[in-house]
C-alpha cells in the first residue's frame, strides 16, 4: 500500500517517473536486497547509497528492487531467450546478455550502460574481502554466488556472460531458511584474484527459496594491485561442500605421475556439526595444511597466505611442485555400491540381420579405493552366449556399442556384471526384443554401411563417444532414446562439450538444459 505522504512525493515528480515510482512501489512484497558494502552500483544511485552515480533513472528510489524473474514476461529480458525463462542459476539462465546489471528488467535499463567512466569505483585490494548484502525485508534462501570479469573483459561493452568467469569466486549454499530478516545484513567473504588489477565487475546474485527469483547486484570495482605480493602458489582444484553424514569418511587422492599414498588426508565425520556442508571442509582444509604435504586447502589472501574456509576451498600446490592432481574422495556409511544400465531400448528391430546396441553402465562405488571391472554379455533364448565386451579396469561409467550380426526375431537377455578386486559383485540383468523386416533404417554408425561422419553417415559419434570432438553440426545418435541430435551453432555450441557422469545438464534429449545445446534431429 502506498501511504499519503509518498503519494505525495508523486505529485511533484513528471507523470512518466511517478508512474514508474508508483509500479515499481507496488513490487516492494518481492523486491529486497542489494550489496552495501562494497557498494552496489544501483545502492550508489541512491541517495542512501551517497549518490555519486547519476542519471540512473527510477532504480535510484529502488535500489533493493533489481529482480529476475524466472518465468517468462514480468517486463524483463530473458537469458538465453524470452521463450525459455528457467530458474538456474546466471550460468544457465536469468538475464539476457546486456541487462544484467538490471537483472533483466526494462524498467531499469540505465544501469545496464557500460563504459569504464560511467560508475563510480569502489577501491579494494585483491585478497579476502568482506561483501555485506543488505535485506529491507527477508527471503529463504537457496545460495548466494559470486562472479569477476575476466582479465581481458572490455569495459566499454555490455556485460554479457562472456564478460564474466564461469566459475564463481563463491558458491554458498544455504539450507531454505531464513538468513536475515529486513533491516539486517549478512556478510560473504570473497577471495579477489591476485591477477586482477584496475576497473573490474563483481556480480553477486542472490538465490530465494520462496519463489523462483534472483536478486542481482553489479559491483563497479577498482583493484588497487599495486603492493600485491607475488603468488607462489598453483591452484590445481577445489573441495566443494556438501552435506555429509555420521560415519562417512572423506579424503584426498594425490597424484604425481602416480598416486601417492603417503601423502592422503583422511577425515571421519564423527558428529552432526562436522556432517554439516561448510564445516567438513573447513576442518579438512586444517588438517591437510597442519600436515604439511606439499598440497594446502583454502583460500589465498592478499599477503599470498592460504587460510582454511568455511565452504569451498581452493587446492593449491607451490609452482614447480610434482602434484598435478588432488581430488577428494568420500567413503559413505552404510551405502552399499550400485550398478545401473541406461540407454538399453525394451524392442529392436534388425537392419540386414544386425541390430546394434548402445548402453551405459554406472558404477557408484562406496569405497572409492576399490577397482571395478565392468563386463556385458548378451544370451539369446536358447542361453547361448552371443557378445561379450568389458570396459577398463576402473571406469565406473563406460558406454558400450554391441553389434549382434545374423540375429533372429525373439527374445534376449542382457547380463551386465561389475566385479571389484574387494569381492564385490553387482549384476544386472535386462531382457529385449528383436524383430527382423526389410532395412528399416534408423541410425547408422560411421564406417558400418552408413559411411564416414560428413559422407552419408546419419550421425558423427555414439553419444557421449567422440566429446571432446564435440562442435556446432555435430550429429550424436542418442542410445537412451535412439534419436538424434545436433550441435547448436554459436554461441550455444560450446554447451554441447559439457557432460559427465555428475553433470547430466546438457545431455542431449534428456539433461534439464539440454535445449540449450542441442536440437533433436
Amino acid at each position: 500500500m502506498i501511504t499519503l505522504h509518498r503519494a505525495r512525493s508523486f505529485l511533484k515528480l513528471p507523470l512518466a517517473m511517478a508512474i514508474g515510482m508508483a509500479a515499481l512501489a507496488a513490487q516492494q512484497a518481492s523486491a529486497h536486497g542489494y550489496i552495501e558494502s562494497p557498494k552496489a552500483r544501483s545502492f550508489m544511485c541512491s541517495s542512501g547509497g551517497g549518490g555519486q552515480n547519476a542519471n540512473c533513472g527510477p532504480v535510484m528510489y529502488e535500489p533493493q528492487s533489481v529482480e529476475y524473474f524466472g518465468t517468462p514476461g514480468g517486463g524483463r529480458e530473458h537469458f538465453p531467450s524470452n521463450a525459455q525463462a528457467c530458474t538456474g542459476d546466471f550460468r544457465v539462465c536469468g538475464p539476457a546478455n546486456g541487462t544484467i546489471a538490471a537483472g533483466g528488467m526494462i524498467g531499469f535499463a540505465k544501469l545496464n550502460e557500460q563504459s569504464s567512466t560511467r560508475w563510480a569505483k569502489n577501491t579494494i585490494k585483491p585478497g579476502l574481502q568482506t561483501f555485506t548484502w543488505k535485506y529491507t525485508a527477508g527471503h529463504a534462501t537457496r545460495y548466494w554466488q559470486f562472479y569477476i570479469t575476466k582479465k581481458d573483459w572490455n569495459p566499454n561493452q555490455p556485460l554479457t556472460r562472456d564478460s564474466f568467469e564461469m566459475t564463481p569466486l563463491l558458491d554458498e549454499k544455504w539450507n531454505g531458511s531464513m538468513p536475515a530478516k529486513g533491516g539486517e545484513t549478512t556478510k560473504h567473504q570473497v577471495n579477489i584474484p591476485a591477477d586482477r588489477s584496475g576497473y573490474h565487475v563483481l556480480l553477486a546474485t542472490w538465490k530465494v527459496h520462496d519463489n523462483s527469483n534472483t536478486f542481482y547486484s553489479v559491483i563497479d570495482l577498482n583493484i588497487d594491485n599495486a603492493n600485491a605480493v607475488p603468488s607462489q602458489w598453483n591452484d590445481i582444484g577445489a573441495v566443494q561442500p556438501e552435506p555429509l553424514k555420521v560415519g562417512d569418511k572423506v579424503m584426498t587422492r594425490v597424484f604425481t605421475s602416480s598416486e601417492q599414498s603417503a601423502k592422503q588426508v583422511v577425515l571421519s565425520i564423527d558428529s552432526p556439526e562436522l556432517a554439516n556442508e561448510n564445516v567438513w571442509p573447513f576442518e579438512l582444509a586444517k588438517k591437510v595444511n597442519a600436515a604439511k604435504l606439499g598440497y594446502q586447502m583454502g583460500i589465498l589472501d592478499d599477503q599470498d597466505q592460504i587460510k582454511p574456509n568455511l565452504g569451498k576451498n581452493s587446492i593449491f600446490v607451490k609452482k614447480g611442485s610434482d602434484i598435478s592432481n588432488v581430488i577428494i574422495a568420500k567413503e559413505l556409511a552404510g551405502q552399499p555400491s550400485e550398478l545401473s544400465v541406461t540407454g538399453l531400448q525394451p524392442e529392436y528391430t534388425a537392419n540386414n540381420g544386425q541390430v546394434d546396441l548402445h548402453f551405459n553402465a554406472i558404477v557408484k562405488a562406496n569405497d572409492p579405493k576399490d577397482e571395478f571391472m565392468v563386463y556385458a554379455k548378451v544370451f539369446d533364448s536358447a542361453g547361448q552366449t552371443l557378445a561379450y565386451e568389458h570396459a577398463p579396469v576402473g571406469n565406473l561409467t563406460p558406454h558400450f556399442s554391441i553389434s549382434l550380426k545374423g540375429i533372429k526375431s525373439g527374445k534376449y537377455d542382457l547380463v551386465v556384471v561389475s566385479s571389484s578386486k574387494k569381492g564385490q559383485l553387482m549384476q544386472q540383468t535386462h531382457s529385449f526384443s528383436v524383430k527382423v523386416e526389410g532395412n528399416t533404417g534408423g541410425g547408422t554408425p560411421p564406417g558400418e554401411g552408413g559411411g564416414k561422419p560428413g559422407e552419408g553417415a546419419k550421425y558423427d559419434h555414439v553419444f557421449p563417444e567422440g566429446l571432446s570432438s564435440y562442435k556446432a553440426g555435430t550429429l550424436v545418435l542418442q542410445p537412451k532414446d535412439g534419436k538424434t541430435y545436433k550441435c547448436k551453432p554459436f554461441p550455444y555450441g560450446g554447451y554441447c562439450l559439457q557432460w559427465k557422469a555428475g553433470a547430466t545438464q546438457y545431455e542431449p534429449g534428456s539433461g534439464s538444459h539440454w535445449t540449450m545445446a542441442w536440437d533433436r534431429q
